[in-house]
């Protein structure tokens, strides 16, 4: 016999351990943790991976739900922008997996409107062709875990020009119905222009907020503000399902 007392030892959790409980507790699939999609189905500069199951009036998406997981939508803000347009979009739920496609149609109004007030800015200009209408289309697929929404977003439109984008992007509800978002991706063109955005938003059973800031590197010469440069621009959503 040594005379040595063996004794018990109690490990304490590292930073590893508490970085696996607070991403399982994230991941948490109790009621009480569900996860608080948007009414209008909106996040901040691209669209959310849901059903819209109720009727919703929103700035970035107003919505009636059909049937079968479709429903008829519009932008009020680019209705208001002299941009009426009207879209059909169709979303299914099979567990954690979401499923979205949908289409829309924007006839632009206010051609002759921009031309006018451009030629008063820059004299040279004589006459602006603008053309924001045309299709477009996307598809989504997003994996629901707990209160974490992971989505990857394909839209192509086809208005002055052809564009196709790709979009991820990362949702955590971590407090009651509010949610950080993430969103990074890029324009499918020659250097692959990145877009992103990033901001906080508010998903209640009727109203719905968010705010945050977009990447989207915009440059139009003829615009007469800020020499045609607007790197960032604001993210902002308001919206109101009806229950």
């Amino acid at each position: 016999m040594s005379g040595l007392t063996p004794r018990n030892t109690f490990s304490r959790p590292g930073l590893l351990g508490l970085a696996l409980g607070a991403l399982g507790t994230l991941l948490g699939s109790s009621q009480a943790h569900a996860f608080n999609h948007a009414g209008n189905a909106r996040l901040l500069a691209s669209d959310e991976a849901a059903v819209i199951k109720k009727p919703v009036l929103g700035l970035q998406r107003s919505a009636v739900p059909l049937a079968w997981g479709f429903a008829l939508d519009t932008s009020v803000l680019a209705d208001a922008a002299l941009a009426p347009n009207l879209g059909l979009r169709w979303g299914l739920e099979a567990g954690p997996h979401r499923f979205v496609i949908g289409a829309r149609y924007t006839k632009f109004l206010g051609s002759q409107l921009i031309s006018d007030f451009v030629s008063t800015q820059q004299e040279s200009v004589k006459n602006l062709e603008i053309n924001f209408e045309g299709p477009s289309a996307y598809a989504l697929y997003g994996l629901q875990l707990g209160r974490v929404l992971v989505q990857a977003e394909v839209r192509h439109w086809r208005y002055q020009t052809a564009t196709t984008t790709a979009t991820g992007a990362l949702v955590v509800n971590f407090a009651g119905n509010w949610s950080v978002v993430g969103e990074f991706g890029v324009r499918l063109q020659e250097g692959y222009p990145l877009r992103g955005a990033a901001g906080i938003r508010y998903a209640g059973e009727n109203f719905g907020f968010s705010l945050g800031a977009a990447y989207v590197d915009v440059n139009e010469p003829l615009v007469p503000l800020n020499e045609g440069r607007f790197p960032i621009l604001p993210a902002f959503d308001l919206s109101w399902t009806f229950q």
